[in-house]
């Protein structure tokens, strides 16, 4: 997963991003090539076999048995989820935000009908996202968040409430009969994670755009997230810069 220091990660089909360009260029070597998505916010996961078939696509995850492919997506507080089948060989990665929360047991119910696979064989790591200590939503979202995963991903505070998408998700995967040993989570929140410098390690929407206040917000749960586009909350507004990571999956072939 790229740093703060690597710059926006930032992909839409229709924009040309030289920075992307040259920081994926050095991981496709050797052969292998990287996959692309242009990401919406859904739950929508395509399995792919060649790096042309997600060409003009839009989704949050990709799954592969091709050993020679790199799926991509990018990240900016939301999770990167990736899985990994020993037994199968299908690997891949998703993007998951609050709206695509659930996405992992899509993928996993796409890998069982293309490839065989079962759940329990997964491994699952959940990269670095925004964590509890950063991600305050409202009483709405809560109970969303508390009825549909676990009410243990929802935390009241003297504030208004705080998720756990690492929660939510886990909830999510142990019922769809991934085994508790075969997830993990990073502990590193993309809001507020420093390097020993004091600089910080991530890039952040919250902390880059809604933090600063530049982005119109109603209500701390309903803050534009960065695959909205180029507009804020359909405001018609700019959305000021951030900076977006990339996510990828890798290994090597047998």
């Amino acid at each position: 997963m790229s740093l703060l220091a690597a710059g926006s990660m930032r992909f839409r089909w229709n924009e040309r991003n030289e920075n992307r360009t040259a920081f994926l260029s050095r991981l496709s070597s050797g052969g292998y090539e990287t996959v692309p998505l242009e990401l919406i916010h859904s739950r929508q996961v395509y399995a792919v076999a060649s790096a042309a078939e997600t060409a003009g696509k839009q989704g949050d995850g990709l799954i592969t048995c091709n050993r020679t492919l790199i799926p991509v997506i990018t990240v900016a507080d939301c999770m990167p989820v990736f899985l990994y089948d020993p037994v199968c060989g299908v690997s891949g990665v998703l993007h998951s935000g609050w709206k695509g929360t659930g996405i992992a047991v899509e993928a996993l119910r796409l890998a069982s009908s293309l490839y065989g696979s079962q759940a329990r064989d997964f491994r699952v790591v959940m990269g670095p996202h925004i964590h509890r200590c950063c991600y305050h939503i409202d009483r709405e979202r809560a109970a969303y968040f508390a009825d549909r995963f676990t009410p243990a991903c929802v935390q009241e505070t003297e504030d208004g409430f705080c998720l756990s998408l690492a929660e939510a998700n886990r909830a999510a995967l142990l019922k769809a009969g991934v085994l508790e040993d075969h997830i993990a989570v990073s502990d590193e929140c993309t809001c507020c994670t420093k390097l020993p410098d004091g600089s910080f390690k991530f890039g952040s929407f919250r902390r880059e755009a809604v933090g600063q206040g530049n982005v119109p917000c109603r209500g701390p749960a309903l803050c534009p997230e960065p695959a909205a586009g180029l507009h804020a909350g359909g405001q018609g507004l700019p959305l000021p810069p951030f900076t977006v990571q990339a996510a990828w999956v890798k290994w090597p072939a047998l």
